[in-house]
């Protein structure tokens, strides 16, 4: 048997995960750039989540972050990918990544994302086949 939540109900229980762990997660990292304003990362936030585009990643019945993907004609976008820092570090990431990569390359369509400079998150894209292709005023662009 398959039971979709409805979406109204995934709201309520997957939006405080998310941007929890969010704004735990990139604290750190635009701390290194610029002041960090929480009011102004919730607002960037909500302007960029779409509940369509976002996944939970569980491990064993446990959440331990999520991603949100835009599959568009030319080319798929990973727009963001968290892994809660208790969970980092331990291969979580890698695994989901290099899976999904493994359906998406099959694709033939460009695999794109943006990363900030400061985030050692880099390191694991470009282990995993991603360049840089771009570099603009915090972020870096890379295509896997």
């Amino acid at each position: 048997m398959t039971f979709t939540w409805p979406v109204a109900l995934l709201l309520v229980f997957a939006l405080p995960l998310v941007l929890g762990v969010y704004l735990l997660t990139m604290r750190p990292y635009v701390q290194e750039l610029t002041v960090w304003d929480e009011q102004k990362q919730r607002t960037s936030f909500a302007a960029q989540w779409k509940l369509e585009e976002v996944r939970i990643i569980s491990v064993d019945g446990t959440d331990v972050g999520w991603l949100q993907v835009a599959e568009l004609p030319t080319e798929i976008r990973l727009q963001k990918f968290f892994v809660s820092p208790q969970y980092q570090r331990s291969g979580i990431g890698s695994e989901i990544l290099s899976n999904l990569l493994a359906t998406w390359r099959s694709t033939g369509k460009k695999i794109v994302l943006r990363v900030l400079k400061t985030n050692p998150a880099r390191r694991l894209y470009e282990r995993l086949g991603f360049s840089v292709v771009a570099e603009e005023d915090v972020t870096f662009r890379m295509r896997g």
